[in-house]
């Protein structure tokens, strides 16, 4: 299937690997890229243990990159967070440097002005990609000059923006705005969605949760099963997008960092809603929390998603996972979209 995102990217089929922290490493994006996608290389990604060092998390990522390079030789992105200052610039900037000298082909770009470091990474040699959840941000994307933006739904696992667009809703008005290629995310999990995509004016779809639940993924198993377990219904959508008391370090949040996190309901979950009436935001999953010890990987999102600690509540995923019920591998889960996409379109020509 040829869109401009595969002839930008130089990728056989329209589908990217969302940009996941911890649950990526190189395996996982060399087999996304080795069967035609384009894998993407997460925060964190290969880790097991948090580190506060800027330069360790540089050569971090500079393995990772290394790993993909020697497993294919496919294009494949790594994934920059656009800090707001402080600590968390620095680590950006550090992974862009090494990104760079590594020559990385694309770069995905996500939860903060297009403005920051478009010019730097194209000067490199890299694609830009930019993840945005509004039609506003996808206009100043395009005049800061990226290649493709995603246009991702508040369905999407992770991070998504305050407005809470849906992907079916955000996609057609992001298309009718700009004139650069559009990649859909938000929820998407197979062949259908995909041709759906593309009806709706995108040229390829940004894919999460549905490659969480493969055998290449370092995910642990039980996170997995929770995955393939859930149904309709099973995640929410909580608020973040506090900003840090002043003197205690790096996370303030510009308007475009601004956003929820949709992860699945936990028991923990549903009594802080009862609780609260419904209205929840992360500051509220963090309360009574114990640290996490470095055996747990001294983050309690690693705890979750690494360790598969059932304690800890943070199961991000998106409401793909009503869609999702087995762990197959990458490959198997891009050659069987393609063929759903196909199914999807021969039906739809049927109908003529």
């Amino acid at each position: 299937m040829k869109t401009r995102i595969t002839e930008i990217l130089n990728i056989k089929h329209p589908i990217v690997l969302a940009a996941m922290a911890w649950v990526t490493n190189a395996e996982m994006v060399a087999a996304i890229s080795e069967a035609g996608g384009l894998g993407t290389i997460g925060p964190n990604a290969g880790a097991r243990v948090v580190t506060r060092d800027v330069q360790e998390t540089g050569e971090r990522l500079r393995k990772q990159i290394q790993s993909v390079k020697k497993l294919t030789d496919k294009p494949f992105a790594v994934n920059f967070v656009v800090s707001a200052g402080g600590l968390e610039k620095k680590f950006s900037e550090c992974c862009m440097k090494v990104a760079m000298e590594e020559r990385v082909p694309v770069a995905i770009v996500s939860q903060g002005s297009p403005s920051a470091y478009t010019k730097q990474l194209q000067e490199a040699g890299m694609k830009v990609i930019h993840v945005c959840a509004s039609v506003t941000h996808a206009l100043k994307a395009q005049k800061a000059g990226v290649d493709a933006v995603v246009a991702s739904g508040t369905e999407g696992g992770g991070h998504s923006g305050f407005d809470q667009n849906t992907t079916f809703c955000l996609v057609p008005q992001v298309t009718r705005a700009v004139k650069i290629p559009i990649i859909a995310g938000g929820g998407i999990a197979d062949g259908r969605q995909l041709t759906a995509a593309l009806a709706l004016g995108a040229e390829g779809v940004y894919v999460g949760t549905r490659f969480i639940a493969t055998r290449e993924c370092p995910a642990h198993e039980t996170f997995k099963k929770v995955i393939v377990n859930s149904k309709d219904g099973d995640t929410v959508s909580i608020r973040h997008g506090m900003v840090a008391k002043p003197g205690t370090g790096n996370r303030e949040f510009t308007d475009e960092r601004r956003g929820s996190l949709r992860m699945v309901l936990t028991d923990k979950i549903r009594e802080i809603l009862i609780q609260k009436a419904g209205h929840i935001d992360f500051n509220d999953l963090s309360l009574g929390q114990d640290p996490v010890p470095m055996e747990k990987g001294g983050s309690a999102t690693a705890a979750a998603l690494i360790y598969g600690d059932p304690s800890v509540p943070f199961w991000a995923a998106g409401q793909s996972v009503g869609l999702i019920d087995e762990i197959i591998s990458c490959a198997e889960v891009i050659k069987r979209m393609m063929a759903e996409a196909e199914q999807a379109r021969q039906n739809l020509a049927n109908m003529s």
